[in-house]
């Protein structure tokens, strides 16, 4: 656990920082106690990533970045077990916070194809093959 009400998930990987050079402040990516009870609430299955502390898996398996909704947040999708799965994060209070995490539609990865921006390029024919299917 974090201190002053939030909950440590994990070190920022060199290649999401290497994408994004003065995006983030530090590398450490904490969530607030009340988002994550938001999240356990909307999105259980993903939920289970943070109390476990199994989150630092998700970041050392992130494949691209993406624009999907809100200013401020910078998404990113993750292979994971065989599904993908999209999460952002968020600069407040000089901390990196996870915003949110889920399990995208693929009719929501086509939406977001157009922005991403693949870390390297066997994940982005990978990702190509799974939104024909």
């Amino acid at each position: 656990m974090g201190s002053k009400n939030r909950i440590f998930l994990g070190i920022i990987t060199s290649g999401i920082l290497h994408h994004y050079r003065n995006t983030f402040n530090e590398n450490k990516l904490v969530i607030s106690k009340k988002k994550a009870q938001k999240i356990q609430q909307n999105h259980s299955e993903q939920a289970e990533y943070i109390y476990e502390y199994k989150f630092q898996e998700f970041l050392n398996t992130t494949i691209a970045s993406c624009i999907y909704k809100q200013d401020g947040i910078t998404n990113f999708i993750t292979y994971y077990e065989d599904s993908y799965l999209m999460y952002g994060i968020s600069v407040n209070n000089y901390h990196n916070e996870l915003s949110t995490i889920f399990k995208p539609s693929i009719r929501q990865l086509i939406k977001c194809q157009d922005s991403m921006k693949f870390f390297n390029e066997k994940s982005k024919i990978m990702f190509e093959e799974y939104i024909k299917n």
